[in-house]
């Protein structure tokens, strides 16, 4: 095992291994409901966490970028425990596995919670595209 750069490997996960993430390592600590699609995070052969994608609360949520429902999915939870490897490398293999899941996905929306001082940084990291959603929202009402 190399210190510096753990062997990381990414798989499907089932819903008890994601749960168990998201319970213990997410600050929510509650998992989401409805139809999911579930990464499970491993380094060195240890679990470290789950990265889960689904429709959201919002089923409009798609509404102000086009996309109808099925068009599109939420990153709804990164429940990642300590860990050496960086959440956007983690968070761009997931990306990955799920667009080759879903070939007709278009988008992929996250959001960073500002009660939790979440700034979005590891979408930014990644090239993700950014957008104040909620004054986006705001200004349509």
């Amino acid at each position: 095992m190399n210190q510096n750069k753990p062997i990381l490997k990414l798989d499907w996960c089932s819903y008890k291994a994601a749960e168990y993430a998201v319970k213990h390592w997410h600050y929510s600590r509650s998992m989401p409901v409805g139809k999911l699609a579930k990464i499970g995070v491993w380094e060195d052969d240890k679990f470290i966490g789950s990265v889960v994608f689904g429709m959201g609360a919002a089923k409009d949520l798609g509404n102000p970028i086009g996309l109808k429902m099925f068009g599109y999915c939420e990153l709804v939870r990164v429940a990642l425990t300590t860990h050496r490897t960086t959440v956007t490398k983690i968070i761009s293999i997931a990306i990955k596995m799920l667009k080759q899941q879903s070939p007709k996905l278009l988008a992929i929306i996250s959001f960073a919670d500002p009660e939790e001082k979440h700034l979005g940084i590891i979408y930014q990291a990644g090239n993700g595209f950014f957008a104040d959603v909620l004054k986006h929202l705001k200004s349509m009402n």
